[in-house]
């Protein structure tokens, strides 16, 4: 019994380059449809390789953004505040530095006098 028809169904999906590719692939006679099924696997497999690639480069790049953006916040809070007023003697101010965000180990509130 001879095969009349033979018919392939897609389910959906997008119809890519490499769908199309392998299905023209298929559709070839033998030493062809080979070759070329194995150039196809080997390009799509550099394709992706290519890809991922340059995906983790721009996680990368949000990374290194999202960090930067971090330094500079828990700069601004924990950061030292410097504050400078002028004094009563001519050409010497008042400096006064605090570290908001510092808690001295020798002001712990839990004192332990053993």
């Amino acid at each position: 019994m001879t095969k009349i028809f033979n018919f392939k169904k897609e389910w959906g999906g997008e119809d890519t380059w490499y769908t199309k590719s392998k299905r023209w692939a298929s559709k070839q006679k033998f030493p062809i449809d080979q070759l070329a099924l194995s150039l196809i696997e080997w390009i799509w497999e550099k394709y992706v390789d290519i890809r991922v690639e340059r995906e983790m480069e721009t996680v990368n790049s949000q990374a290194e953004k999202i960090v930067l953006q971090w330094e500079k916040e828990e700069k601004e809070m924990y950061g030292p505040k410097i504050k400078s007023e002028p004094s009563e003697v001519e050409g010497l101010d008042i400096i006064s530095i605090s570290t908001p965000g510092f808690i001295s180990p020798n002001n712990n509130n839990n004192n332990n006098n053993n």
